[in-house]
């Protein structure tokens, strides 16, 4: 029987220490599967299953790179809203003897699978498309300095309506808990299949957040009279826009496929994680 391998993925830089990495390795082999340690943005290794050591940003440059293959997030951040298995640094020893069972689990096909829409921000100039991109939390359009710019905005082929604003957010469901919601955008379960539109600090004072199915697409046209308008893809893809594009967002072609095996509801985690039950 072939062993099951294990990708691990950490933050390059934030650099674990080789102990730490060191005593995941041997969790791993211990379950009888193999650990194949590597950073983001170099060539996958063919695994099974990759494991995100980290926080939230760690994942979302994970599932840019990895696509479908599953991922399971171990967070040694703060909130860490993808991640399933919270690391205690201060517990070690207790943490590890935690992991281990997890690997265990795992390799007895005992977890679960939860899909995660994301979103493919596509960029048009004159009319042809010149970039494209994928997003598992959302999609930033704003001006690379802090001044005004205008945004015209259109669903589904419908003109919404043009917003002075600092910028405006796309968001899928699951990057409902990100930088929309810092902007007033409101929490949606992640398996609701829709977008949030969010604008940022706008001047318009009856600009509000939007919610719009996930199959519509949504054009962003930006004016701006400094020049300098940014596209953000989960917050570490930038891409200058010129005059007249177009930033066309739409439903991806794959999901991010997300280990679950610590399966709490949705709003237990939201009331958790934002530390409401203590308020």
């Amino acid at each position: 029987m072939i062993a099951m391998r294990f990708g691990i993925v950490r933050n390059p830089y934030k650099p674990l220490a080789e102990a730490f990495l060191a005593k995941m390795s041997a969790c791993i082999n211990s379950v009888g599967a193999a650990a194949v340690p590597f950073y983001p943005d170099n060539a996958i290794p063919e695994v099974d299953m990759v494991i995100s050591v980290g926080g939230d940003g760690t994942m979302l440059a994970t599932a840019r790179q990895v696509k479908e293959i599953p991922i399971l997030g171990i967070n040694l951040g703060h909130l860490g809203f993808l991640t399933n298995i919270e690391f205690d640094c201060l517990n070690e020893k207790e943490s590890f003897v935690k992991l281990r069972q997890t690997f265990l689990k795992i390799t007895q096909g005992r977890y679960s699978i939860d899909k995660r829409c994301r979103i493919e921000p596509v960029i048009k100039r004159n009319n042809e498309e010149f970039a494209c991109y994928t997003a598992l939390n959302d999609v930033v359009v704003k001006g690379a300095i802090a001044k005004l710019i205008r945004l015209r905005v259109a669903i589904g082929g419908e003109a919404v309506g043009n917003f002075p604003a600092d910028g405006i957010i796309i968001s899928t469901a699951t990057g409902s808990t990100g930088y929309s919601l810092s902007c007033g955008g409101p929490i949606i379960p992640p398996d609701t299949a829709v977008n949030i539109i969010t604008p940022i600090s706008s001047h318009l004072l009856t600009a509000r957040p939007l919610v719009a199915g996930n199959d519509k697409e949504i054009k962003i046209v930006a004016e701006a009279y400094h020049k300098k308008v940014l596209v953000s893809v989960d917050g570490q893809v930038d891409r200058e826009l010129a005059a007249g594009d177009e930033v066309i967002v739409r439903k991806a072609k794959f999901t991010t496929n997300l280990v679950r095996i610590q399966e709490e509801a949705f709003y237990p985690l939201l009331a958790r994680k934002l530390n409401w039950s203590n308020c």
